[in-house]
């Protein structure tokens, strides 16, 4: 991060390229948020929702927010699918596409990738939401959320920029590894040892401020592959030493909607349908 070499050689370099790129934060001096939307290939609906709602670029006044999807890749040949995000890609111009297989055991791959590209070619927000396709987000009380929070931690440690903040939040587990056979998410003693899991946000939405995104990204250059992205990521944190902030108020389920129960809520899963997204997202946003 001081832009010296490491003693060490790093062990985590994912050979993965870009396949496509973006200039978005190129000509930026200042970016309050960048959302960072995982998407699968074949999620055109949601995507197209992700655009008319939580993921439009001039939605908050006074507030600089970009918005790109990162994407892997199906097998060759070119498939249906890939014919029509070439297609979405130059319509939109909004999708970063990576040469990996993009399936569920994969997502640790997407994530570090995401944040590679983030070190690389977007090092300057203040702040970077993750967040799964199917999600529900309100960018407003995101930007709450953290301007308070920012706020608690630097008078708690005393840090006079909030550019050396450290911010990890989201809705934190504490949980252990599944050892049944039958289990999606079995994990063997050989993959990993312990008990315990460390701390983890869960993956489908989750917010990181400016330094905590560099330093997740360079230590997980130093941190084996592990295929779950939430729990990696939880274990990357650990190594950096990088303390986790529960909020409930990132739900992992879907919460029941009501347009007063919903006031509050940054982030909920559970919103596939592409109406059902936008039905919802535009009662949160009314005037009225």
């Amino acid at each position: 991060m001081s832009g010296k070499k490491p003693s060490v050689a790093p062990i985590n370099y994912y050979p993965h390229r870009f396949l496509t790129n973006s200039g978005k934060c190129s000509t930026l001096e200042k970016l309050d948020l960048f959302i960072v939307v995982k998407s699968a290939m074949g999620n055109f609906d949601q995507r197209t929702a992700v655009r008319q709602t939580y993921g439009q670029e001039n939605l908050v006044p006074g507030r600089i927010i970009k918005m790109l999807f990162f994407l892997g890749v199906d097998a060759p040949p070119k498939s249906d699918t890939q014919k029509r995000i070439d297609e979405e890609m130059a319509q939109y111009k909004d999708i970063i596409q990576i040469d990996f297989l993009d399936n569920y055991y994969n997502n640790t791959i997407k994530t570090v990738m995401s944040f590679r590209w983030l070190y690389e070619h977007c090092p300057i927000a203040d702040f970077y939401l993750f967040t799964d396709d199917d999600m529900y987000i309100s960018v407003t009380n995101l930007l709450d959320y953290v301007h308070d929070l920012t706020a608690s931690v630097r008078e708690r440690n005393k840090t006079e920029k909030a550019q050396d903040v450290n911010i990890f939040s989201g809705y934190v587990f504490k949980s252990a590894p599944q050892r049944f056979r039958s289990s999606k998410w079995r994990v063997s003693l050989d993959e990993y040892p312990w008990n315990k899991w460390p701390p983890y946000v869960t993956a489908g939405a989750y917010v990181v401020s400016n330094k905590s995104m560099k330093m997740l990204y360079v230590g997980s250059l130093f941190v084996k592959h592990f295929r779950f992205d939430d729990v990696y990521l939880g274990i990357v944190a650990k190594k950096v030493g990088m303390e986790l902030t529960h909020c409930p108020r990132f739900h992992f389920y879907k919460k029941n909607y009501s347009k007063i129960g919903y006031r509050n809520v940054i982030a909920s899963h559970g919103y596939g349908d592409r109406s059902e997204l936008i039905s919802v997202w535009n009662e949160q946003n009314s005037v009225a």
